[in-house]
């Protein structure tokens, strides 16, 4: 066991207490004055110092405490800003005990981030949650006090008094590498006297220093050593929120220029991020620390050069929230060979902390570290160390660290450190940085573990290179297997500090493959083992080409079969035998087989097809042919919510939910071709709205605006995690790309079918066109079932399936898919207006109506029907119809507001008082941005589609003989 405390001898027992604060800045004056927060925006920024806002701290504080019992936890939701920092101070001055909490990101899904509330709100015992609007919209758990900035606002007290309180706890998390984040507490002697034993070895003074940042404060760097400390010193920050960072990370640079600051705090992917930022000179700065996560000397080297800063002046630290913050301070980037890996030394405990290793685990203790998490018992030994789940080695007085506990894949007896291999990864493939992770699956037949490398790609569906990428990595550590797979962007669960939460990663990729491997059914050996060794020589003798542990992942493969396991053999004599199997075993099962033809297309295209035509097509092509239409969203729509049902779907508790979505997703997948056309690819897109399922696995509230149509698909959409995807962003163009990629992704191919004029430039070379002056649809079907033949004659990826038990034609799904967004203003104003509604829509549709409406305690009937007789029946007591999907005539006798129009010409009738509203009704359906949380392989860009849209309406109306006085519009488009 190695042990080293600041002076470099032995730590002997008792807590540690050198170093106690004695004064000076951490007690006396600065923390009294604070200093200035320069708040960096996108455009401006905004200087706010706390000390100058004391009345509204002290006023607001008096509110909190009429809202929250004194020395309650409550969590704090906000990005990085004055609210934040003022709600901070109020909290501290209520008697409460702060909790700044994670706020959502793009980079993690939401699912898991509401998972992760719900966890802190009982780790953590909070009262309440103050939050922004955007996250106290996000549907917070009701179980605590919701408080909004609205809440506890009040005018300022005159002499309010100090900034901060003698005694005052505040709580922090862990970093939840390995599983959700836990709560501590720690108190403000604590918080003092850390301040002052690390201000001893970074040596800032307020007149001097500036601190400059874009962490998160709700991580213990962010929070710890860029917040709380500088209060207590009183040493001015430069703090951006990370987003803002993200967007643009030469901001850091910039800021640094102009607040002359000191110091910068990041983790090494920071670094990274940096080294892509314009370089400038940056003589005010004397530590870049760096900290979080494993520091890399070729990183460091390289920013140092990158900047011209000398390497003296890069800080490696080792810090966690356990010990509040820092535990070892180090200068320069030294390296030592630990467990067979260069490791980047962290430097020495810092003034008051001991640390020490024990089995090659790491242990710290000092004055401030922790007992242990909220509601769970004393984690420190007897010597008062708590074990810090990190390993390492001690080395001349410096802490190495090699990597996390959890992190260790052990591989046929053999030691490795999972951070290790993301490193050999980044360095060997730096285009995936921050878009991979090593996990360590545990292999029950192997009886040891085996390495996966997950990787984010966009063409996650078209990548072949996984294998000689494992090959390199193989190289690289010398393991004897490593898998690589792609996987959609998204994928991989991330903690608030940015670091691949592992455990759940992998926990998330299990139920993704269960979930295929029950789709796909048992495993062929030989497909497996082609997969599985394809970078070996496969005509030598397995017993020359593979390792022990190669050698018996084939013979586990072999188990269920009749080839035994031979060394002398070759891989490719056993594939042989393998493949010469398939023939000799007889048929268990007699099942039809035949080409199953799935439309996606509008209805129109195929209602003409008959029996007869597909007995004429079974004959031409040798066995049965079946045909069903199913009303589906278009391709880039489609293509996300099947690589959603495929990645994102397996890991949500209500499967059930998702009846409709498999119902739908297995006639696709059970399909021999598809058929699409380009009124549902194309020439709906402008004018709609789409529901999309959420890969954030978060709803939008604006998709309980969506009114959709009767199709099946959507029947559960009420229940989902959806996003919206707006038409008049998806370019028209776009439709290409997603059936491409679909057809690759499922294997199977796509007949399309050109049925409008006007989209000559996208659908020009499709594979049937259909021909009509007015309309442009024929009643050719023999055209079209010759056209059918002959093109799946010429595809030999149309391949035979089985065929389902009924009928062999099944045409009775909607036409198309139709789904607009309503405006909230105009729902809003109808349903504030009338006293009683009567609804005609499915659950899914316009759920935003019905949600109001018990919320104002205004009785309605909700009718999923489509049926005339039903709406001309509608009883007169009800004050409005609203009408939210159906089809059919406005009935006569009562007010009526239609909100997803279905071609009658008709919006409103009867609503004259809510018409004469500013908010006018005929702008009944919104048109705005949708989200981004979906998959998408193209650009979005906003009216796209502008141009072709106008030139196929125009075209319509003229070739329909209407007069048009267009102003030359259809020639200039022509023209032009």
């Amino acid at each position: 066991m190695d042990q080293l405390s600041r002076d470099g001898g032995a730590a002997t027992g008792g807590a540690a207490t050198g170093g106690a604060a004695t004064g000076g800045a951490a007690t006396g004056g600065a923390a009294t004055r604070g200093g200035v927060f320069h708040l960096i925006g996108t455009d401006a920024t905004e200087a706010y110092r706390p000390a100058d806002a004391l009345g509204a701290i002290h006023a607001e504080a008096r509110r909190l405490a009429t809202r929250l019992p004194a020395g309650a936890a409550v969590g704090l939701l906000f990005r990085s800003g004055p609210e934040l920092i003022q709600t901070w101070f109020a909290c501290l001055h209520a008697g409460l005990r702060p909790l700044i909490m994670q706020y959502p990101t793009r980079k993690q899904s939401r699912a898991y981030w509401a998972d992760s509330v719900t966890h802190t709100i009982a780790q953590a015992g909070l009262a309440g949650i103050i939050a922004d609007e955007y996250c106290a919209e996000r549907g917070l758990p009701t179980t605590v006090t919701l408080l909004r900035r609205a809440d506890i606002a009040a005018p300022p007290v005159p002499d309010p008094g100090t900034l901060l309180p003698e005694d005052f706890t505040i709580l922090q998390l862990s970093s939840g590498t390995t599983g959700y984040r836990k709560a501590m507490a720690f108190t403000a002697a604590a918080l003092r006297q850390h301040a002052a034993d690390y201000n001893q070895v970074l040596g800032l003074d307020p007149a001097r220093d500036c601190l400059v940042s874009w962490l998160p404060l709700y991580h213990d760097m962010g929070y710890v050593a860029c917040f709380v400390m500088p209060i207590l010193l009183g040493i001015d920050v430069a703090m951006m929120d990370p987003m803002t960072w993200v967007e643009a990370p030469e901001r850091l640079f910039a800021a640094i220029e102009r607040h002359h600051g000191t110091l910068c705090y990041m983790p090494n992917f920071g670094f990274e991020v940096m080294l892509r930022a314009p370089a400038r000179a940056l003589p005010t700065m004397r530590h870049w620390i760096s900290c979080s996560e494993p520091v890399s000397a070729s990183t460091a080297s390289r920013f140092c050069a990158h900047i011209g800063a000398d390497p003296a002046r890069f800080a490696p630290c080792y810090a966690m929230a356990e010990n509040l913050f820092a535990v070892t301070f180090g200068q320069g980037f030294e390296t030592r060979v630990v467990d067979d890996a260069e490791v980047v030394s962290c430097g020495r405990p810092i003034p008051g902390v001991s640390v020490k290793t024990v089995d090659g685990e790491i242990w710290v203790r000092s004055a401030y570290s922790l007992h242990g998490y909220l509601g769970a018992e004393d984690i420190r030994d007897a010597d008062g160390y708590y074990p810090t789940g990190d390993m390492g080695a001690l080395r001349d007085g410096e802490l190495y660290v090699s990597g996390r506990k959890g992190d260790v894949l052990i591989q046929a007896g053999r030691k490795f450190m999972l951070s290790d291999v993301d490193l050999k990864l980044n360095e060997a493939y730096p285009e995936v940085r921050g878009r991979a992770a090593a996990l360590a699956l545990r292999d029950e037949a192997l009886g040891t573990e085996t390495a996966l490398i997950l990787i984010e790609a966009p063409d996650f569906f078209d990548r072949r290179d996984g294998h000689e990428m494992a090959a390199k990595m193989i190289d690289l550590t010398g393991m004897d297997q490593i898998e690589v797979a792609f996987v959609p962007p998204r994928f991989l669960t991330k903690t608030s500090s940015g670091k691949i939460n592992r455990r759940k990663t992998r926990d998330d990729w299990k139920l993704a493959l269960a979930a295929r491997d029950r789709q796909a059914g048992p495993r062929d050996p030989a497909a497996h083992l082609r997969a599985t060794f394809p970078h070996i020589d496969a005509t030598r003798p397995m017993g020359e080409v593979l390792d022990s542990l190669s050698a018996t992942i084939v013979r586990i493969a072999l188990e269920a079969t009749p080839v035994a396991y031979d060394a002398k053999r070759s891989l490719n004599a056993v594939l042989a035998d393998l493949d010469g199997l398939r023939g000799s075993v007889p048929a268990t099962v007699t099942t039809r087989e035949g080409i199953r033809i799935v439309s996606l297309a509008d209805r129109i295209i195929v209602n003409g097809i008959s029996e007869a035509d597909l007995d004429r097509m079974g004959e031409a092509l040798g066995c049965p042919v079946t045909l069903e239409h199913v009303c589906l969203p278009p391709s880039p729509v489609l293509f996300s919510d099947l690589v959603f049902h495929d990645w994102f779907q397996p890991r949500l508790p209500n499967q059930e939910d998702f009846a409709y979505v498999d119902q739908a997703m297995a006639k696709i997948k059970g399909a021999s071709l598809l058929i699409t056309d380009s009124i549902a690819e194309l020439q709906l897109l402008y004018h709609s709205s789409y529901p999309v399922l959420s890969h954030a696995l978060e709803r939008d509230p604006r998709a309980d605006l969506l009114c959709l149509r009767w199709a099946n698909y959507g029947t559960n959409h009420h229940k989902l995690p959806l996003s919206v995807a707006s038409g008049n962003e998806i370019p028209l163009t776009a439709s290409n790309v997603t059936l491409d990629a679909m057809s690759r992704y499922l294997g199977t191919p796509i007949f399309r079918v050109t049925s409008r004029p006007g989209y000559e430039g996208v659908a020009g070379t499709w594979d049937h066109v259909l021909r009509d002056r007015l309309r442009g649809v024929g009643n050719n079907r023999d055209i079209l079932v010759a056209d059918l033949i002959d093109w799946i004659g010429r595809h030999p990826a149309v391949g035979r399936r089985l065929l389902a038990e009924g009928p062999r034609l099944q045409l009775s799904d909607p036409l198309h898919f139709c789904s607009v967004q309503a405006r909230k203003s105009s729902v809003d104003a109808v349903l504030e207006h009338f006293d009683s509604f009567y609804i005609f829509g499915v659950q899914s549709s316009l759920v935003y109506a019905r949600r109001r409406l018990d919320e104002l305690g205004k009785p309605y009937v909700l009718l999923p029907s489509i049926s005339q007789a039903a709406i001309d029946a509608v009883p007169e007591k009800y004050a409005c119809m609203i009408v939210a999907g159906a089809f059919g005539n406005p009935p006569r006798h009562l007010p009526c507001v239609c909100f997803q129009e279905a071609g009658l010409g008709w919006r409103a009738q009867g609503i004259e008082a809510v018409e004469a509203n500013p908010e006018r009704l005929q702008w009944l359906n919104d048109y705005s941005k949708g989200g981004t949380d979906w998959f998408y392989l193209f650009p979005l860009r906003q009216s796209a589609n502008h141009r072709m849209i106008w030139r196929q309406a125009l075209r319509m109306r003229r070739m329909k003989g209407a007069a048009i006085d267009d102003g030359g519009e259809l020639e200039a488009f022509e023209d032009g």
